[in-house]
């Protein structure tokens, strides 16, 4: 099975159609390395995400072993 560049859908490797959207694929768009990368601005969501996840649990920790 492949996957849809579009939604993502499985389809079949011969399937020259999406069932799920509709579009054309062409045989070289499907698998995984048709998806397309982050944004710069969404990566950059990603990672300040993460950073303030890591020091909220940090804060916590902290807290909870009365370091301030």
């Amino acid at each position: 099975m492949k996957e849809c560049p579009y939604c993502y859908a499985k389809v079949q490797p011969l399937d020259t159609v999406c069932p799920n959207c509709g579009r054309q694929i062409e045989r070289w768009q499907t698998g995984f390395y048709s998806r397309k990368p982050l944004s710069a601005r969404n990566r950059t969501a990603v990672w300040v995400a993460a950073i303030l996840v890591t020091l909220l649990l940090l804060a916590g920790f902290c807290r909870a072993c009365h370091w301030f």
